[in-house]
C-alpha cells in the first residue's frame, strides 16, 4: 500500500485529532468504535480543523486512510448557524473536517465513513460541544470551484492558481 504524502504548509491541530481505536479488521465491513468519541469544545464564532487519526485502528495492516465517503451533521436543523463542515480531505494520513458555526449551547453529532486502501470501512460518530459563551454565528465562506465544491488545503494548485481536478470533478489532492 501507498503511505500518505506529506502536505505542505498545513498540518492538523493535534489538540483537535481523536486517535480512532482499533475496531477490528474486518476487510470490508462497516463498524464502529466501542466508545463515544468527543471533541474538544468550540464557539459558534470558531473555524477550525478537527481530525482522526487512524493509526491504532490500521496498526499492523500496512493498510492506509484513502478517502472520506461522508460527512453527516445529524444534529443539524436547517438553520444558517447549523454546524457546517466547511470541507473534508485525507490530510497527513488522517481524515481532517473543517467545523464552522453550530447552535450554542448544544452537542453536535458528526458521522463521517472512512475508507481504506485495502477496502475497509469505518462508521464514526463523533460528539462536539458547542459554547454557549458566545453568540450564534454563520459558518465562514470557504474557497470553492465554480460547481460548489469546496477546496481543501491539500488540493493541488499549478503556479497561477488552478486547481487540479479528477475526472469526478473533484479537486486532486495531496493525500
Amino acid at each position: 500500500m501507498i503511505p500518505s504524502i506529506p502536505s505542505i504548509g498545513w498540518s492538523p491541530a493535534p489538540g483537535r485529532t481523536l486517535l480512532l481505536p482499533n475496531m477490528g479488521q474486518v476487510r470490508g465491513t462497516v463498524i464502529s468504535p466501542p466508545t463515544q468519541l468527543v471533541w474538544p469544545k468550540k464557539t459558534s464564532a470558531d473555524n477550525l480543523d478537527y481530525s482522526l487519526d487512524p493509526s491504532d485502528w490500521l496498526d499492523g495492516t500496512n493498510d492506509y486512510l484513502s478517502f472520506i465517503e461522508s460527512v453527516e451533521i445529524t444534529t443539524c436543523l436547517g438553520e444558517a448557524d447549523d454546524l457546517s463542515c466547511l470541507w473534508s480531505s485525507v490530510i497527513n494520513g488522517m481524515a481532517c473536517l473543517m467545523l464552522g458555526s453550530g447552535q450554542p449551547g448544544t452537542q453536535q453529532n458528526i458521522n463521517v465513513k472512512l475508507l481504506t486502501q485495502q477496502g475497509r470501512r469505518a462508521a464514526i460518530s463523533i460528539l462536539l460541544p458547542v459554547s454557549s459563551a458566545l453568540a450564534a454565528t454563520a459558518p465562514q465562506e470557504t474557497p470553492i470551484l465554480p460547481n460548489g465544491t469546496p477546496i481543501p488545503p491539500n488540493a493541488i494548485q499549478l503556479p497561477d492558481g488552478v486547481i487540479l481536478l479528477a475526472d469526478n470533478g473533484q479537486p486532486l489532492l495531496i493525500a
